[in-house]
């Protein structure tokens, strides 16, 4: 009924709207609202929700920088571990808007095959450097807030951050910026005392690497690059699939009311 969004049929698409729904908490109209969006991001973001190419050059060398993954098992709660980790000090192939891409593959993956009830995010900063924290921009930020948090209705439980050093201050301070207040009370900041860490994440949810029984971090990670290089042919046949603005009933959408560009930066308000 809406002549700008594109028409899509198939397995995955049907597997993808069943997921849309459940994020959505079963609402239908929030799961409409959330589709819509996700199409409008293909077409005014396409720096992070297209060139889904897992073998282009800027995913492999991405890869090697840091890596991005859901662990197998879900917690006694059915929520899903997320494992973020600087895989080295060298930032020279360290670019986050690739960092978001990649992110934003691994959620489309998920939303074709997996279920849980929200994310719990673990971050591990111990490779973090300077040379990390220089490249982060609000831009590609908040944009990445936008398509992860509303286009992907992802149901952020818990963010924790392990091993922080005393300069991801800033990096912090974006990450509250263009979260929701609510979303930002769920960040947790640790430092190399993993104590109260421990608490709050089984330790069957975690890699071996980060005191876990879940498999090593590398393990995981090459499961995960091997799944997303299978949903290649998808990817690419799915850059295609973009909102037409110009069709859109009731004028264009306007990008500045949703990411805020051209006034504050509170504006943008991801929840």
């Amino acid at each position: 009924m809406e002549p700008h969004l594109p028409e899509e049929s198939g397995s995955l698409h049907e597997a993808r709207l069943e997921r849309w729904l459940i994020r959505c908490k079963n609402s239908m109209e929030k799961t409409k609202q959330s589709i819509d969006l996700y199409y409008t991001l293909k077409s005014l973001s396409p720096d992070l929700m297209c060139d889904w190419n897992p073998r282009s050059k800027w995913f492999q060398d991405s890869v090697q920088a840091i890596c991005f993954f859901p662990m197998p098992e879900l917690t006694p709660e059915g929520d899903r571990i997320i494992v973020i980790k600087y895989l080295t000090k060298d930032a020279i192939n360290y670019m986050h808007e690739d960092l978001a891409r990649v992110a934003l593959m691994i959620n489309e993956a998920r939303m074709c095959e997996e279920y849980c009830f929200s994310d719990i995010y673990v971050l591990d900063m111990e490779n973090y450097t300077l040379g990390h924290a220089s490249r982060i921009t609000f831009t590609i930020a908040k944009k990445f807030a936008v398509c992860l948090m509303d286009a992907f209705d992802t149901r952020l439980k818990a963010f924790h951050i392990i091993n922080a050093p005393s300069y991801a201050e800033v990096f912090i301070w974006i990450l509250k910026v263009v979260l929701s207040p609510k979303l930002t009370s769920r960040i947790y900041v640790h430092g190399e005392d993993l104590t109260n860490f421990s608490k709050h994440v089984p330790r069957m949810c975690l890699p071996d690497d980060l005191g876990g029984t879940g498999g090593s971090l590398q393990e995981n990670w090459n499961l995960w690059l091997k799944k997303v290089d299978s949903y290649r042919d998808w990817f690419l046949q799915h850059d295609n699939f973009k909102s037409d603005e110009m069709k859109r009933q009731g004028g264009a959408f306007n990008s500045n009311d949703l990411f805020g560009f051209e006034g504050s930066f509170r504006r943008l308000n991801v929840d």
